[in-house]
């Protein structure tokens, strides 16, 4: 049998909810996600932000040495029966998407989960109980018949974040069994996983002065889809991430886009998990564009970090009505050849947030 794609969508929507929006790339069982999911759950990510400390200069790393170990494994399904097993399955070949029903997690509580998320990954810390799948088991419960959630109408305790947390992660392990349908059309894959984290981490290290090597990475084909062509996403992060998103300590993460054919990186991008954007008032705006500044320090970072040596034919402000209310300010790099940079630029520290990199004759 093949896994539902609406389900796995609805499922990681339900997960979300719980939790805040996770990095579904760290998250999901590799191997499992239908990579357009996953490059939809990842859009919605980096439209995430949260109010706090304002830019750093540098960013800040988290590492751990050594690195800790996940206990999510296939353990977790040599202890369930065969009727469990059986369970989650109908759970995810039921059509439809999940419901909801009660009252949803504050902040605070969504911040527990995610300590408690790392807290079951790393450190085994398992519910008491698996999470209910009838109504009368507790407050907390899952009716399969009608593929609705049910949440506690009072505070969440730990035990039933737990059981949220297992029951999604036992989903993923078992949807990892199952037949998944290949992509339409097959991707080559020109480039060994070593060669795609080389040229990811040395993009990251010039245009961020970082060093990732100590930090979790992951490795995904983002298929086509949602408008989005194929690429090979490498992602980096802190261990234990969770923890800190959760206790409100400042992190940094970074994920780069790959080419699959030419092995060009075409994105590189940092993510900070408490930072302050400030969104471009009219005033502010206006100032903006007629200050060379913040085009001069686009144009230096393509010259000098990421080295680029091909004539600049062109340099110009973009896309400003959308940006200015991310609190950003993007400047588009266009090359004698006809390829295309585009820098975006958090206001009103300058610091890079993300380089795209349109080749000759994909540019739009």
């Amino acid at each position: 049998m093949n896994l539902n794609p609406k389900k796995l969508t609805a499922m990681l929507a339900v997960i979300a909810c719980t939790g805040g929006i996770l990095a579904a790339s760290g998250f999901v069982v590799p191997g499992l996600a239908n990579s357009a999911v996953v490059a939809k759950s990842s859009a919605a990510m980096q439209g995430y932000t949260k109010q706090g400390v304002a830019d750093s200069t540098v960013p800040v790393l988290k590492v751990e040495a050594p690195a800790p170990v996940s206990t999510v494994n296939d353990d977790l399904i040599k202890q369930m029966t065969k009727e469990q097993i059986q369970q989650i399955y109908d759970y995810m070949d039921m059509p439809g998407d999940p419901k909801t029903s009660g009252r949803e997690l504050t902040e605070a509580e969504m911040n527990r989960r995610l300590v408690l998320d790392d807290q079951y990954v790393y450190d085994g810390l398992r519910p008491k109980k698996l999470l209910p799948l009838q109504a009368g088991q507790g407050d907390l419960y899952l009716d399969i018949k009608t593929n609705t959630y049910h949440y506690p109408e009072r505070a969440w305790t730990d035990e039933e974040l737990l059981q949220l947390i297992d029951w999604s992660y036992r989903t993923n392990l078992l949807a990892s069994k199952r037949n998944i349908t290949p992509p339409a059309v097959a991707i080559p894959q020109k480039y060994s996983e070593a060669e795609l984290m080389a040229r990811a981490s040395e993009s990251v290290r010039k245009l961020f002065d970082a060093d990732v090597s100590k930090l979790k990475s992951s490795v995904l084909l983002l298929e086509p889809g949602y408008g989005i062509p194929s690429t090979w996403s490498v992602g980096y992060s802190p261990y234990k991430s969770s923890t800190l998103r959760g206790q409100g300590q400042e992190y940094w993460q970074y994920s780069v886009q790959i080419d699959p054919d030419t092995g060009v990186v075409l994105d590189t991008t940092v993510f900070n998990s408490v930072i302050k954007r400030t969104p471009i008032d009219a005033a502010a705006a206006a100032a903006i564009k007629k200050d060379n500044s913040w085009v001069n320090a686009a144009v230096q970072i393509v010259k000098d970090k990421q080295g680029e040596k091909r004539k600049i034919v062109k340099a110009t402000l973009t896309n400003m009505e959308v940006n200015n209310k991310r609190g950003m300010v993007a400047v588009d790099i266009v090359l004698e050849d006809g390829s295309k940079y585009n820098a975006e630029l958090r206001y009103p520290s300058k610091i890079l947030r993300c380089l795209i990199y349109e080749p000759a004759g994909k540019a739009k």
